[in-house]
C-alpha cells in the first residue's frame, strides 16, 4: 500500500475511532461533527507523521521484518483507530471540565 492509501486507511479509522470512544464514555460527548473532526484530523496527523513508524517490525535480535500486505493494514487501522480514540477522549476531558467549571 502506498502513502495515500495508509493515510486515507488512518483518517476513516480515526473517525471510528473517535465515534466509538464517543460511545463508551457517554460522559465525555460533544456532539457528532465535533467527534468527527477530531477523529479525522487525529487519524491524518497519526497517517502523516507516524506511518513508517508504526510499520516497522523488528525481531528480537533487531532485523527489521518486511511486514505482509495485511499486516500492514492491520497496523494502520488500529494505529488511527487509537489515535482518533485518544484524541476524543483528551477533547472530551477538556470540554467536560471547562464548561464544569463555568457552571
Amino acid at each position: 500500500m502506498d502513502f495515500t492509501t495508509n493515510l486515507m486507511v488512518q483518517i476513516v479509522a480515526g473517525l471510528g475511532g473517535a465515534h466509538l470512544t464517543a460511545v463508551a464514555l457517554q460522559d465525555h460527548r460533544f456532539g457528532w461533527l465535533g467527534h468527527s473532526l477530531v477523529g479525522v484530523l487525529a487519524g491524518a496527523l497519526s497517517g502523516y507523521f507516524l506511518q513508517e513508524i508504526a510499520v516497522t517490525v523488528v525481531t528480537g535480535s533487531g532485523s527489521v521484518n518486511q511486514p505482509k500486505l495485511t499486516e500492514v493494514a492491520v497496523i494502520e487501522v488500529l494505529t488511527g483507530a487509537v489515535a482518533g480514540a485518544i484524541a476524543m477522549a483528551a477533547v472530551g476531558f477538556l470540554v467536560k471540565e471547562s464548561t464544569s467549571k463555568n457552571s
